[in-house]
């Protein structure tokens, strides 16, 4: 009889409990969610979220920045085209300063693109055929020797672009006058050098022609972020051009940290060797990208939908810390420590190497902030191979 009523009590309370969770009113119960019921005691998967307008954040990168940036680049390179065809008309010391800033120009513009490298970019290795350094002095003097060259060719990369250029405008150890005599004295080296500023000329112009109707896909490609997308190729390129060619290029390598077990400096790897004038094109480089990341205009000051937005939308944190101001801050830092810099900086590496080691580990910091945090926020998948160990 004992044991009747045991079992009696034990089936009541099953049954009461069964009841009571079957009467718990389902719902979503997640306070975020568009939908949120706050009488909701059980969830029922039925959540719905607002959706950050991807749209919206690639038809500002497009019309407010990729289009502008490109025109304006493709501008200084017709300019650096005349200015070369005059020069090599008649090769004095004035000719000679005006082509050296409008190359300076040129080469500044080129920094607000050179992390673009996708798309039409992409598909002619934009980047390699315009600022690859250090030059090739020896094969740029011996196809000058030889009268033959082929820009076309992979293997001419390193001989042409903005760096050949550097080279042949600002020889070191020789005068201006004696940079003029040699291209006076010199068809081919005229030739060579009205053949860089065509090739210049001729890539963006590839790219501006393309991106007309690339601009459709870019902008409507907005429903995922999967490898291939609009999203994954921006931040890809992006990542990809500060690591590389930013952080690595322009100061990681003359400043010897993929030197193996030496570390030893080696000053000659800077950008723009022999122009004397490093830092310009490293700030420049800089500043282009996070102006990109938050989104603002090429040609105003005006902020539009960014990165930084749509990282804030998903919450992204850092230590406690909105994950884009953690970025803002260490862009800030990387230009306030480059600021402490002086030309020429492979001199700067070897007398001021503690500032210069200064600079290079905030731009250290940043890697692993847009590469790792940011992507994994924006579910973006890093698809170029990392073989620098860090």
């Amino acid at each position: 009889m004992k044991n009747s009523t045991t079992l009696f009590r034990t089936s009541l309370i099953i049954t009461l409990l069964f009841s009571f969770f079957s009467c718990q009113k389902k719902g979503c119960t997640d306070p975020n969610a568009l939908n949120y019921d706050i009488s909701a005691q059980k969830d029922d998967n039925s959540c719905i979220y607002e959706q950050f307008d991807k749209q919206a954040l690639l038809l500002n990168l497009n019309d407010n920045y990729i289009i502008p940036a490109f025109s304006a680049y493709q501008t200084a390179t017709i300019d650096l085209n005349e200015k070369v065809e005059l020069f090599t008309q008649n090769p004095n010391d004035s000719s000679l300063i005006t082509l050296r800033n409008y190359w300076s120009d040129a080469l500044l513009k080129w920094q607000d693109i050179a992390f673009l490298n996708f798309g039409p970019s992409e598909y002619i290795l934009l980047t390699n055929q315009t600022n690859t350094f250090p030059a090739d002095t020896m094969l740029i003097d011996s196809s000058i020797f030889n009268g033959s060259w082929n820009f076309s060719s992979t293997n001419s990369f390193d001989a042409k672009g903005f760096q050949a250029m550097d080279y042949l405008l600002n020889k070191r150890g020789q005068s201006d006058n004696q940079i003029c005599q040699y291209f006076s004295s010199s068809v081919n080296a005229k030739q060579y050098l009205k053949d860089i500023s065509t090739d210049l000329k001729s890539n963006i112009d590839y790219v501006v022609n393309e991106w007309t109707s690339y601009t459709n896909d870019f902008t409507s490609d907005y429903e995922t972020n999967s490898d291939g997308s609009a999203v994954s190729n921006v931040i890809n390129a992006l990542c990809q051009h500060y690591e590389f060619y930013v952080r690595r290029g322009k100061v990681g390598l003359p400043l010897g940290k993929f030197n193996g077990f030496s570390q030893q400096e080696m000053p000659e790897l800077v950008e723009c060797y022999h122009y004397g004038q490093s830092l310009p094109f490293a700030k420049r480089s800089v500043s282009s990208i996070q102006n990109f990341i938050n989104g603002n205009s090429y040609a105003s000051s005006s902020e539009g939908i960014g990165f930084d937005d749509y990282i804030d939308f998903v919450n992204a944190e850092y230590n406690g810390e909105d994950l884009s101001s953690t970025i803002n801050n260490k862009f800030q830092l990387i230009s306030d420590h480059l600021d402490l810099l002086n030309d020429p900086f492979s001199e700067e590496i070897i007398n001021n190497k503690q500032n210069v080691e200064n600079a290079y580990e905030h731009m250290q910091q940043l890697v692993p902030l847009v590469k790792v945090d940011m992507t994994s926020a924006l579910g973006v998948l890093i698809t170029y191979q990392d073989n620098d160990g860090d």
